[in-house]
C-alpha cells in the first residue's frame, strides 16, 4: 500500500493589491513619529512634509491616512494663519510694487496702502499707488495719489507723461491738466 503524501500549500508572501505589510506600516509609523514630534513642538512647516510623505505614499494604510490628513490641516492652517512680520514702509512699498509688476493689483494696492498709513508723505508710494490704481480702472484714486506725489515732488508730473501705467486714464482731462499745467 502506498502512503499519501500531502501537498504543503504555503501562503503567499507578497500582499494581495491594497494590502498591507508590516514594512509599510512601519516606515509609516516612523514618518508619524517624526511629524507628530515637530507638531508638539509646534514647527508646523518641519511636521509638514513627514505628513505629506504619509498622505502620498501609503495610501492603503487607510486610518492611519485619515489621522494624518487631520493633522497636515492643522500644520496648513497654523502655517497659514501665522502674521506676517511687521515691516518697514520701504518694505510695503517694494512688496507694492513687486505686485503690481505682477499684476497683481488688489495686492498690491493693500502693500501700498499700508506704506502709506505709516508715511502719508511717501511721493514714491503715493506714485505707484496711482500708476496701480490706473491699472485697475481707478480713475478718481490714481489722479488723486498723482496729485499727492506731484505735490510732494514736481518731478513726477514728468515721469507721469511718458508713464505706460498711465494709458488707461491718458484721455481723461483732470489727467491732462495735472500733468500738463501750463496748457490748461
Amino acid at each position: 500500500m502506498k502512503k499519501a503524501t500531502k501537498k504543503v500549500v504555503k501562503a503567499a508572501t507578497t500582499p494581495a493589491p491594497g494590502g498591507n505589510t508590516w514594512n509599510i506600516q512601519d516606515k509609516a509609523l516612523k514618518e508619524l513619529e517624526r511629524g507628530l514630534a515637530q507638531l508638539h513642538k509646534q514647527n508646523y512647516e518641519e511636521a509638514l512634509p513627514h505628513f505629506q510623505t504619509i498622505l502620498d505614499g501609503y495610501a492603503q494604510e487607510k486610518e492611519l491616512v485619515d489621522r494624518v490628513q487631520v493633522y497636515a490641516r492643522v500644520c496648513k492652517s497654523k502655517i497659514d494663519a501665522r502674521t506676517p512680520p511687521h515691516r518697514k514702509p520701504e518694505e510695503y512699498y517694494y512688496l507694492g510694487v513687486m505686485r503690481a509688476n505682477e499684476a497683481n493689483y488688489d495686492e498690491a494696492v493693500e502693500f501700498l496702502d499700508r506704506a502709506l498709513q505709516v508715511d502719508p508723505k511717501d511721493e514714491k508710494a503715493h506714485y505707484v499707488m496711482a500708476s496701480t490704481r490706473a491699472l485697475r480702472g481707478d480713475r478718481e484714486m490714481a489722479i488723486r495719489h498723482l496729485q499727492e506725489a506731484i505735490t510732494i515732488n514736481p518731478t513726477n508730473r514728468v515721469y507721469a507723461q511718458n508713464d505706460p501705467d498711465f494709458e488707461p486714464i491718458r484721455s481723461d482731462d483732470e489727467f491732462q491738466n495735472l500733468i500738463y499745467p501750463e496748457e490748461a
